[in-house]
């Protein structure tokens, strides 16, 4: 995905995901191996991989990076795998660009050995925005996933105070496209979504 080859074993430096966001700011999410035909034609750089188990990953993982696009996996919704460095090792070694989570410790190994990772997270109430603050100071991640999508823009000021161009997306809960460009106008970067009817904007 047109990142920089960095000498001496270092991590390489990863184009911002609000470059993609900025270009295709609406992400197919894919719940099933039969919708990876249909994401890959989107013109998202990016693609959720919300499934997958050690028989289905690496062939949607190929897929999709085949089409020149980046996958990044929701680690917490695989079956068959631990939520641990381990997993996350053999996530890169077969071609993900980057992990989802809602668990740090992941999100860390990912950005240490130079994959994407993108916070995803539950806003439930004022503490889960305290919570979700503090965490951002502590683990600088790629980008912040806000579920469900119709509150996200209440924590983007909050967003802010750490970092000023942290790409913030919405998911969950999104039934139509008025939805989605009024999400947009608000400030969210961009926004998640497993309807395919959506993918094609």
């Amino acid at each position: 995905m047109g990142d920089a080859v960095t000498k001496n074993g270092a991590p390489p430096i990863l184009t911002p995901l609000r470059v993609y966001c900025t270009e295709t700011p609406i992400i197919p999410a894919i719940r099933k191996p039969e919708s990876v035909d249909q994401a890959i034609l989107s013109r998202s750089r990016l693609i959720y991989l919300l499934t997958g188990d050690p028989e289905t990953l690496e062939p949607m993982i190929r897929k999709i990076t085949g089409a020149g696009k980046a996958p990044m996996v929701n680690l917490d919704l695989l079956n068959g795998f631990s939520r641990d460095k381990y997993a996350v090792n053999y996530l890169k070694r077969i071609g993900a660009s980057g992990i989802i989570s809602t668990h740090l410790d992941p999100l860390r190994h990912a950005l240490a050995i130079g994959l994407y990772g993108i916070q995803r997270t539950f806003l439930l109430d004022s503490g889960a925005m305290d919570t979700i603050t503090n965490q951002l100071r502590n683990t600088p991640v790629h980008a912040l996933e806000i579920l469900p999508a119709l509150v996200a823009p209440m924590m983007i000021e909050r967003v802010r105070t750490v970092s000023t161009d942290l790409p913030v997306v919405g998911g969950g809960l999104i039934s139509s496209m008025k939805q989605v460009e009024s999400l947009l106008q608000q400030g969210l970067s961009a926004i998640s979504t497993s309807h395919p009817q959506m993918w094609i904007k």
